[in-house]
């Protein structure tokens, strides 16, 4: 089963101050996709720290997929692009395509009186200039930044922006369809127990770990509701079924 990983960019994130929804979103998507994900990573703006972060995904031979996501705006602060054009060992280049369609942008901006010139700004600019040779570039119908996709080693780097209405819209319109149709999603089955003491499950969950080392087993303790979930995830259907049965039949409750 291919395995992702996800990088989210951003000193607002690591400071505290914005709650990493993207992250929390894509990781659920996909491993319904059948592209779990191994890691997820939270960087500083730091252009050294996010190349450093790219080499490090990139030579985890577990991995196959890499997602990055922020750092892609207008100002001085997004350095997402020219790090990974580090990375890569790639000069930064003006992708004409995306720089037409934000001057379209622009203008249409301009028209509805939401900006005060029609002309592209150096900041506007910076969106279209990314690392030479992408293997695809998407459209973003909501924002001026561009998702792009690269190919290195053998793996995937997709690049996405930190706006979520922008990142979703790119994931789910133009990513998922294209790129993410070969995936075997996990299956994952639940058990809830009221009541239950979690740390009388442990024999039993460690028995299972060897007897059923290619499933995994949770226990997730609500001490809101007193409710103790088992979660058994796996690729063959027919272990987690058998797994959870054996949970069902010897549950210490």
């Amino acid at each position: 089963m291919p395995l992702s990983c996800i990088v989210a960019i951003g000193d607002e994130l690591v400071g505290g101050f914005t709650l990493d929804t993207n992250s929390h979103w894509m990781s659920e998507r996909l491993r319904l996709l059948g592209y779990p994900v191994k890691r997820v990573t939270q960087i500083r703006d730091k252009p050294r720290e996010i190349a450093e972060q790219v080499g490090r995904e990139l030579d985890d031979a577990d991995v196959t997929d890499v997602f990055l996501s922020g750092g892609l705006g207008p100002t001085p602060d997004d350095r997402t692009f020219a790090a990974l054009a580090d990375a890569l060992g790639r000069e930064l280049v003006i992708w004409e395509e995306t720089r037409a369609r934000i001057g379209r942008r622009v203008q249409r901006m301009h028209s509805m009186g939401l900006l005060e010139s029609p002309d592209v700004t150096e900041g506007n600019l910076r969106m279209a200039r990314i690392p030479a040779e992408p293997a695809h570039v998407f459209k973003n119908r909501r924002g001026m930044a561009p998702g792009t996709l690269y190919e290195v080693r053998g793996k995937r780097v997709f690049v996405l922006p930190g706006v979520p209405l922008e990142m979703k819209g790119i994931f789910t319109e133009e990513i998922e369809p294209e790129f993410l149709g070969g995936g075997n999603a996990a299956t994952v089955r639940e058990l809830r127990f009221n009541f239950a003491v979690e740390a009388r499950f442990y024999p039993l969950m460690r028995e299972l770990e060897e007897s059923y080392p290619d499933v995994s087993v949770g226990s997730y303790p609500n001490f809101e509701t007193k409710e103790l979930v088992i979660r058994v995830l796996g690729a063959d259907p027919k272990r987690v079924e058998q797994a959870l049965e054996e949970i069902r039949r010897r549950a210490p409750v």
